[in-house]
């Protein structure tokens, strides 16, 4: 073995299994298919930004580790997902809180060493988020313990919001890059210049939006919401998004972001009591939508590279993506448009969603036997 490796290795494909499973676990409970009492919604939305978001960040973001430290931040990412699915008052509150958080808090460490002796203004960022996402793990599991009282909104939520901070940032960067290399390849020369000034009222709108939710603030809350779409609307103006669709790994990250944008415009419409969707299509139009595929279309695309550039057939990608769409899309607007069906609606974007991830596995799996750092 060698003496460090890459984390993707083993983060990429934890959350590619976890991602489907836990989606098909919450459905089977949900219907009465199974009778298992730890996958309840909270529990879904909870291990889909601890364990699948979590493990995604890890594996981007951090550099090559020790192998034997690794496979313990590994094995402390597995410890939260255990501790979450055991019975009902089998753990200790504390043991039960230090199985959630160490997960979260030794992430943020090793993210703040990392990220903490840049220089450039602008990348100071990164260590704030990475801080903030290690705090909003800890706040969420003291909250489900009991250590700390109920905030006006759902910790898990507030910390999907955090996430979607880091994609914000990450995909305002990563996609104007993927996109002049696209059309350069097509032999397009474009320009796409830096807009700092708008990433930053970006992350200083959402982690508004956390405080104003927190507070039970709906009203606030509803108009942040829609002035972070604005800005970043503005921001995708120069693009050049109808230029890329023919590219499998450049046209998701773009619909990335719309899935933001339109999830925190719903968003703003349910605090301000216009429209409603059903099982939380707000929330997921951001964070199925906009996080989901960020999220997977990054890991095939950063894997794929650190394995040599490994060849895939641009129609599997393409396919992939496109279940992706219909597992967003209908998630977010099926049960609106059929109330009287949303139980098969949501069976239908779980399945979508397996395909998508399924394929993903193709695509990963290959990476990282080829691999070797």
């Amino acid at each position: 073995m060698p003496a460090q490796l890459a984390p993707w290795r083993l983060f990429f494909p934890s959350a590619l299994l976890l991602a489907p499973l836990n989606v098909l676990l919450w459905l089977a409970v949900r219907s009465g298919s199974i009778d298992w009492h730890a996958a309840s919604a909270a529990w879904h939305g909870r291990e889909m930004v601890f364990g699948y978001s979590y493990a995604v960040i890890a594996g981007y973001l951090l550099p090559a580790l020790p192998w034997r430290q690794l496979l313990a931040l590994w094995f402390l990412w597995l410890l939260g997902r255990l501790s979450s699915v055991v019975a009902p008052g089998s753990l200790l509150p504390w043991l039960q809180l230090l199985s959630g958080i160490a997960f979260p808090l030794a992430l943020a460490v090793l993210g703040v060493r990392r990220f903490g002796g840049v220089r450039r203004l602008r990348n100071l960022v990164f260590p704030t988020i990475m801080m903030a996402l290690g705090l909003a793990g800890v706040v969420t599991y003291a909250i489900e313990a009991g250590w700390l009282p109920m905030a006006g909104q759902d910790p898990a939520i507030l910390s999907a919001y955090v996430v979607a901070v880091l994609v914000m940032v990450m995909g305002g960067r990563a996609v104007p890059t993927a996109t002049i290399g696209t059309l350069r390849n097509q032999g397009y020369v474009v320009r796409i210049v830096p807009r700092p000034r708008l990433e930053l009222a970006g992350v200083i709108g959402m982690l508004a939006l956390v405080l104003c939710e927190a507070a039970g603030l709906h009203l606030a809350a509803g108009i942040v919401a829609l002035a972070i779409a604005g800005v970043l609307s503005w921001q995708m103006l120069r693009w050049h998004t109808g230029r890329v669709f023919r590219d499998p790994e450049t046209w998701p990250m773009h619909l990335a972001f719309f899935w933001i944008v339109l999830g925190l415009v719903l968003i703003a419409l349910q605090h301000l009591r216009v429209l409603v969707l059903p099982d939380a299509g707000a929330l997921h139009a951001l964070a199925a939508g906009g996080i989901g595929t960020m999220t997977l279309v990054m890991f095939l695309r950063v894997g794929r590279q650190r394995a040599g550039n490994l060849p895939v057939a641009s129609v599997l990608l393409q396919v992939l993506q496109l279940a992706m769409v219909v597992a967003v899309a209908v998630r977010v607007g099926g049960g609106w448009l059929m109330p009287a069906h949303r139980s098969a609606v949501l069976w239908v974007a779980g399945a979508a969603w397996l395909v998508a991830y399924g394929l993903g596995a193709v695509v990963l799996v290959p990476a990282v036997l080829r691999s070797r750092g």
